[in-house]
């Protein structure tokens, strides 16, 4: 399937900005109360497919894209998302969610 060059910039547009939603989400998840459990259900339910997607519709726009630039933030982009599926909190982030949900326990 060939795309005119008006489509493929919007095409690469629409993967730039999903990609940018996916890595403030995942950020969002790595720095928030979450334990590790709900972390990788989150990285199951939501990121991979999303990730598979991506990594899918770039590979198909590889030899059509122009700019070849914003080819390449997309496919560090889609790096750093495969990097977010196996990655472990650390202990003192596990901590720090820990007493934010035990103060939103007893506030409420």
């Amino acid at each position: 399937m060939t795309f005119t060059n008006q489509e493929t910039d919007y095409l690469m547009n629409l993967l730039t900005n999903q990609l940018m939603a996916l890595l403030s989400r995942v950020t969002r998840w790595q720095t928030h109360s979450l334990s590790q459990h709900q972390y990788n259900q989150q990285v199951h339910e939501m990121l991979q497919p999303e990730l598979n997607m991506l990594t899918q519709i770039t590979a198909k726009l590889q030899g059509q894209a122009r700019d070849q630039t914003q080819l390449g933030a997309i496919q560090t982009g889609l790096k750093k998302l495969q990097v977010a599926t196996t990655y472990q909190l650390t202990a003192d982030q596990l901590a720090h969610a820990n007493e934010r949900r035990l103060n939103r326990r007893y506030r409420d």
